[in-house]
């Protein structure tokens, strides 16, 4: 079987390998110089396994109105006279009610856990050094009522198996010192201790070198 893969970052890289993986012969396109230049380039970093959650939310198309904006505003959208933009809007809309971000935040969680599963099994048959960290990651909350909200992530994140702890005030500032100079800006937060981070260009440019060694092609400046 032949594939083509378009894109050399960090998902299209992943994907290369375990189509090689498989006996499949690979070549990957980018138009960049080499793997892991845009997005995978400037990545946060984050392997969030639990802190997954889908945009459409509810609440989300009044926030996304206030968040167009401010000053430093987070979203941005380029009106298009295209049917197809517009039809996905709607849809977006639609399912930003309770029920629906319920099943998708289930079949996200259950995505993120598969990965989760086998990242361990990738980095230990790679040997890919990526400056990986096993210490989680901290969702803040700084009102009640937004902690009291993330009971429903909590439930979807029981039923899937990924590992969280509720915490208080104190709590976030000892598995963080540093948020105690800002503990009057939060009530508490949610741990979410399966995640982790690392460096998502380095880790991308180490599993191009082992694409290499299985035999997928790569070409770069291909616009």
């Amino acid at each position: 079987m032949k594939v083509v893969v378009m894109g050399a970052g960090v998902i299209g890289v992943t994907t290369a390998y375990y189509l090689a993986k498989q006996g499949a012969e690979v070549v990957v396109i980018d138009r960049q110089s080499g793997p892991g230049q845009e997005t995978s380039y400037a990545n946060a970093g984050q392997l969030s396994y639990g802190m997954t959650s889908p945009w459409a939310a509810p609440g989300i198309p009044m926030k996304a109105v206030k968040w167009m904006f401010m000053k430093r505003r987070p979203l941005f959208i380029w009106p298009l006279i295209s049917p197809t933009m517009w039809a996905w809007c709607a849809r977006m809309v639609s399912n930003c009610n309770e029920e629906s971000y319920r099943i998708n935040k289930g079949r996200m969680v259950r995505v993120s856990s598969y990965s989760r599963d086998v990242m361990p099994e990738l980095i230990a048959e790679t040997g890919i050094a990526y400056d990986g960290r096993e210490q989680g990651t901290l969702q803040l909350f700084r009102t009640a009522k937004q902690m009291a909200a993330s009971q429903a992530d909590q439930d979807i994140l029981a039923e899937y198996g990924s590992p969280y702890d509720v915490l208080d005030r104190n709590s976030c500032i000892g598995a963080e010192p540093a948020l105690a100079e800002v503990r009057h800006k939060f009530v508490g937060g949610l741990r979410l201790t399966a995640d982790r981070t690392g460096d998502c260009r380095m880790f991308t440019v180490g599993l191009t070198k082992k694409c290499v060694e299985m035999g997928v092609a790569f070409h770069y400046g291909q616009v």
